[in-house]
């Protein structure tokens, strides 16, 4: 009867309770037994701990297409830096007492960074961007990577030029060596390396800030002149996307 009373409905309910406790139990009782028996699992238990962070990977780059290259390489850059800054930490000491000594103040702590978005794009690589900055500003990407340099500025906007060419062409440190930024077609080196430099491939390349510009694709080898060195640069900054940052305080007067 349809209006009568279901007497079975509250059995039905204990039934459903006993069998989820039942199969909640199982699974605890597996993952238990699992732990107490890592060790004699061997592989297959290393597989199995590895499964949620591929679990999270392939979550991130479902829904963040990319996620998992842009993840390593900012550890590896990360990683190079961590030992640049450990090396040179030496010579920091050594800077701070000649401050000391010779009573020079110390250089300002350089500020935060201002996001600026794309307003027009030029047929020969450059770009403008919304707002006034000074020329000589490095304007980085999305990766914290130096893709320009501001040449000009008019109207509402900034001309950047991109690393390498024109304004962009900057002088920047590859290990202990000082070298120039150069684009050749679209490939960007560093030239002007002293011969037989001894850097290898691998070698970050910063601006005289501790900007990142990119990694040594190869050693170093003998220019056209014989007199300097120059090598092809990877894991470089891009000019594709439509939102850049800049120093702050880098507003042109």
């Amino acid at each position: 009867m349809r209006d009568g009373l279901d007497f079975t409905r509250g059995r039905r309910s204990r039934r459903q309770r006993r069998r989820r406790l039942a199969v909640l139990g199982a699974v605890l009782l597996l993952t238990a037994a699992g732990w107490c028996l890592r060790d004699r699992l061997g592989p297959v238990w290393a597989v199995l701990a590895q499964v949620p962070a591929r679990a999270d990977t392939l979550l991130a780059e479902h829904f963040v297409p990319g996620y998992t290259r842009r993840l390593q390489s900012l550890r590896r850059r990360s990683a190079i830096l961590h030992a640049a800054v450990a090396a040179a930490a030496p010579l920091e000491t050594e800077n701070q007492a000649l401050r000391t000594l010779l009573e020079s103040p110390a250089r300002p702590e350089t500020g935060g960074w201002t996001p600026v978005r794309v307003i027009a794009r030029q047929p020969e690589g450059t770009m403008t961007l919304a707002g006034q900055y000074a020329p000589g500003a490095p304007v980085l990407d999305e990766e914290g990577r130096l893709a320009g340099v501001v040449s000009a500025v008019g109207g509402t906007g900034s001309r950047v030029d991109p690393a390498g060419r024109d304004r962009g062409a900057a002088a920047v440190l590859a290990g202990d060596c000082c070298g120039v930024l150069l684009r050749k077609g679209g490939a960007l080196l560093v030239s002007g390396l002293p011969r037989h430099s001894g850097l290898e491939a691998g070698t970050a390349v910063t601006t005289a800030d501790g900007l990142w510009v990119g990694t040594l694709a190869e050693a170093p080898a003998a220019d056209s002149t014989g007199l300097t060195e120059q090598a092809p640069l990877q894991d470089t900054g891009s000019m594709a996307g439509a939102v850049f940052f800049l120093p702050k305080g880098a507003q042109d007067g």
